[in-house]
Parts: C-alpha cells; structure tokens; sequence
C-alpha cells in the first residue's frame, strides 16, 4: 500500500519508529538460576565389634532406568508414584545411583561391615560384590506439600564364585 500524503507517511513512520523502540526496550525474563542439591550428611553410626565379611566388599556402580536415572529432582503427586515429573531448574549435583552408591559405601565403611570396602577391586582378588539398581527415588506431594521421600532399590550380594547371592531383594 502506497502512502501520497507526506504528512501521512512521516506519522506512519514515526509509529513504527516507536513501536520498534519500544519493543528494544522491553527485556526478557531472566532466566531462572539452577539450584543443585546433595544428600544430606550421614548420621554418625557405631561401628560393628567385629567385621561380618571375611573378604573385601565391593560396593559396585548403582544403576537406575529412565528418568531415575537423571539429575532432575522427581516429585510424584500420589503415594503410590504412579505419575511422576521434574522439577524444572532443580537438579541433584550428582545422578541418584551415583550419590546412593556412595552413601552406601560410606556407611558400609564406617559400619565396619568388612575390613576393606571399596567401589574397585581387581578381579582376581576374591570379594563380595554389592550390586544395586534404583526403581524409585522421588518426593511425594500430597495436597502440594512435601510429606517424604521415598527410595526404591533392589540390591544383590554375592561371594565371587558363588552359585547363588547371599542376600537378594527389595528395600
């Protein structure tokens, strides 16, 4: 559309002019800050009188499938978690079978479950091997509050060389 009137052009020119101005001056949110989390401390236990394994123990990488998987903190609305999502901007520093691996060793340790605990030992050194893998480890909200957390691990204990696994299940 072409414009004749001088005077026309100049106030259509200027509109725009300001409409351009004003739309630079506008800023964008700000994006939100990340916020990372780890556990808390672990409370301070009484060691064992006596070590119950006679070999070393050998705390092997935790595994977790989907989302559990991931840093992103999880939050189910129901008891149950049959549905849950991700806190957006709100991520564990480490992936939960990372950190749960390493409190277990942790607390192994101090416990003096075994002599020698560790996450590596050569495989040509007999040892009980401590596997696990994570199905749940999320907050429960009820009514939008935060009412627990809840974790879901199967763990596995077995002697190398050994047929069966000493210990085997759900906690």
């Amino acid at each position: 559309m072409m414009i004749r009137n001088p005077d026309l052009r100049c106030l259509t020119l200027a509109l725009a002019a300001l409409c351009l101005l004003l739309a630079g001056c506008s800023a964008p949110q700000p994006i939100p800050d990340f916020r990372y989390y780890r556990l808390a401390p672990a409370s301070s236990m009484a060691a064992l009188p006596a070590p119950l394994l006679d070999q070393p123990l050998v705390v092997t990488d935790f595994r977790a499938d989907g989302v559990h998987g991931e840093r992103p903190i999880l939050y189910a609305n129901d008891p149950d978690s049959l549905k849950t999502s991700q806190y957006h901007y709100q991520l564990w520093n480490d992936p939960p079978p990372v950190m749960v691996q390493r409190r277990l060793q942790e607390l192994l340790s101090a416990a003096g479950v075994s002599a020698y605990v560790t996450d590596r030992l050569s495989p040509r050194t007999t040892g009980y091997r401590l596997t696990g893998s994570i199905y749940r480890f999320e907050r429960v909200l009820v009514e939008g509050q935060p009412t627990e957390a809840v974790m879901g691990v199967r763990l596995r204990l077995q002697l190398d060389g050994a047929e069966l696994p000493l210990i085997e299940g759900d906690y």
